[in-house]
């Protein structure tokens, strides 16, 4: 019995670990609204490219490619998506 509980408090730490770590998935969108996130997370999958595939690294870089065009292209990209924002 004992170790049966043991077992299934491991795993259920380990399940808590693992949520805790995963990070949640933002879109293009998100990163433009939030710059200073997307120039971090940018810099990371830049600096980590056996992460660059994933899902928040493509949204980052996404973003900065709309971000460095300048306000216009933000304006444009919201409205597209049906979004407002005052820049």
């Amino acid at each position: 019995m004992i170790k049966n509980t043991t077992k299934i408090v491991l795993a259920a730490t380990a399940t808590l670990l693992l949520a805790a770590c995963s990070e949640a998935p933002r879109t293009t969108d998100w990163y433009i609204q939030h710059t200073h996130a997307q120039a971090d997370k940018n810099t990371y999958c830049i600096q980590n490219p056996d992460i660059s595939n994933e899902a928040n690294c493509i949204a980052a870089a996404e973003a900065e490619l709309t971000i460095s065009k300048g306000n216009e292209a933000i304006k444009a990209y919201l409205k597209s998506k049906g979004l407002e924002r005052k820049i």
